[in-house]
Formats: structure tokens, sequence, C-alpha cells
């Protein structure tokens, strides 16, 4: 038996949530509220939602030793994420970002990255592979998901990757090779024509490991699966959303547990998309993630994805 059943490589950092009435232009002005500081990161939100599911996660990321970095740990540490392979660097600043939320949930962010932003390849020690079944990673920096890439195949790992618009324009050179070592490929419909405008030409499940997925997400539309024999669209469930933030890391945990777990495609990621819509519910990219029984739940109770309202037995009503 496994000892980790997902490695996470990438970001832990600290979110600011300010909830305005609209994006201010330069030299605007808007009133907004300041909701606090919570724990946040791709990779860090992903561990987490594999955690609440039930099964073990571990991280690999980097932190200042700052006051935010001390906070940042020990706020994922509570989730139970084994944390034995983090860096903490001296005499840095952890990274951090500041989320503006609309009156409807949607985020817009600001990165303020620092050199303690991602691990670095030399933080890949091979006793973090060890015992794993399963390596999940975000495309922050190429030579550091190459690597980690390398080293999952070489154990023979299935692996995942998260990749949004702004990674693929920062390092597009090297886009190709990665997806190569890919299983499943999660990312939005942006994402998707980004890099296959980066690519030359469309993204498709060909550019991916043999036997490879693509999981488009589409919001509360729910999310589409690609694969060689086609796709198929599993509707969402909408819901009174506050905040949005990590949705998408909940999701693609929550998938990626739910498969390990040896459910099947359809059903995982109607899973997944109740666990997404679930994590919308409060402030903070991992403060409404549901555990598992939590979401299998929702789904007894419910009445048609994205249709029907639902009246939670918590008190919380969804549209």
């Amino acid at each position: 038996m496994s000892d980790i059943d997902v490695l996470c490589i990438g970001d832990l950092d600290v979110d600011m949530f300010i909830s305005v009435p609209s994006i201010p232009g330069f030299d605007q002005k808007v009133a907004g509220r300041n909701h606090g500081q919570k724990p946040g990161g791709m990779a860090a939100n992903a561990a987490v939602a594999i955690a609440r599911f039930g099964l073990k996660s571990r991280l690999i990321s980097a932190v200042g030793d700052d006051s935010a970095g001390t906070f940042a740990v020990a706020e994922i540490g509570r989730e139970g994420v084994d944390l034995g392979f983090l860096s903490r660097r001296a005499g840095m600043e952890t990274f951090m970002c500041v989320v503006l939320i609309s009156p409807s949930g949607e985020k817009s962010l600001i990165k303020l990255e620092t050199d303690a932003y991602l691990p670095s390849v030399a933080d890949l020690h091979e006793g973090a592979f060890a015992g794993v079944r399963h390596v999940h990673l975000t495309y922050g920096s190429s030579e550091l998901s190459m690597q980690a890439l390398r080293r999952a195949a070489a154990s023979g790992l299935s692996t995942s990757l998260d990749l949004e618009p702004p990674d693929i324009v920062r390092d597009p050179t090297r886009l190709a090779e990665v997806l190569s070592l890919v299983d499943t490929l999660f990312l939005n419909g942006e994402a998707l024509d980004v890099a296959s405008r980066v690519l030359g030409g469309p993204l498709d499940v060909t550019r991916l490991r043999k036997g490879g997925e693509m999981i488009v997400t589409l919001g509360a539309r729910g999310c589409r699966r690609i694969t060689a024999d086609g796709s198929a669209d599993v509707p969402g469930f909408a819901v009174a959303s506050v905040d949005t933030t990590g949705a998408g890391d909940c999701f693609a945990g929550s998938y990626i547990a739910c498969k390990l777990s040896g459910g099947a495609p359809s059903r995982c990621l109607e899973f997944a998309n109740a666990a997404a819509a679930l994590a919308t519910l409060d402030y903070g990219a991992q403060a409404a993630m549901p555990v598992r029984s939590r979401v299998e739940e929702f789904l007894e109770r419910r009445g048609q994805p994205a249709a029907h309202g639902y009246d939670d037995p918590t008190g919380v009503t969804y549209a």
C-alpha cells in the first residue's frame, strides 16, 4: 500500500481577500471590504482537497521565513498534508495574492511573486516520490514541471497538470515536451485557446501520454472530458457563490482523489463539479472546501444539476 496517494508540487501562498462592487480602473477608487488573509496556492489547495476526500497528500512547495510563511504552513498542516519536503527560505518573503471579489463571487487576482514563489528543482528530493501513487503539479516553472514529470515517469507514477494562461505565456517553449508526460490535463477554455496558439495547432489528447485525458472546466456550467474516444460534458451545479477562488483547484484535487479511489470518470467529474460548487460558499480557497461525506450528501439530496433549487440541511439554499 502506498504511503502517499498524491504528491502535489507548486505554490503555497497567503491570499488577502477584498470584496469590491467593481474593479477600479487607473486613478479610480472603490470602497472595499477586507475579509482577511487565508492560505492558498494552486498546489496547496489541491493537496487540501485530496486530504479532505480522505486520501493522503504531500506538498513540495516553498515559503519565506516571515510571519506569512509561518501562518501558511500552520494552516495547511492542520489539514494533515505532509509538509516534510517543504522549503523555508531564509531572508525571503512568502508569495502572496490580493484577491478582489465581485458581488457575484467572481475573482480577480494580483500576484505578488517573490523568490519563494515556487520550489526549485533542488527541492525535488528522491524521498519525496517514495511510496507515492500520483503526481499533480502546475506549470509555474517549465523546468520544475519537466524534472518532476520525468521523475514520476521513471517511477511509473500517473500524473496530472493544472495549466493556466499566465503560466503558458511566461514560458511557452517547453509546453509540448511537458504535455507529453501528462496523463490528466486540467485547464479552462482560455488556457485551451492560449495553449493551442503557442503550440501552433490544436491542443488535443494526442499531445498527452497514451490514454491521456483533458478536463476542460466550464465554471458553473460544469466540465468537458476529452479522450481519444471523444468528448462528454458533465453539467455543473448552480449555487449562491460568495468566492470562486480555488474552486478549480478543489475540482482537480477532488477528481484525482475520486479516480484514485476507483471511481468511474463520469462519477468523479460529477463529484468534482459538486465539490467545486460547495467550495465557493465562503471566502478563501480552502475555507469551504468540503469533505467527502459532505459532497456525497449534496449529490444524494440535490435536484437536477444547474437547473433546480436545493435546500441544504445546514441552512444554505442553492440557486
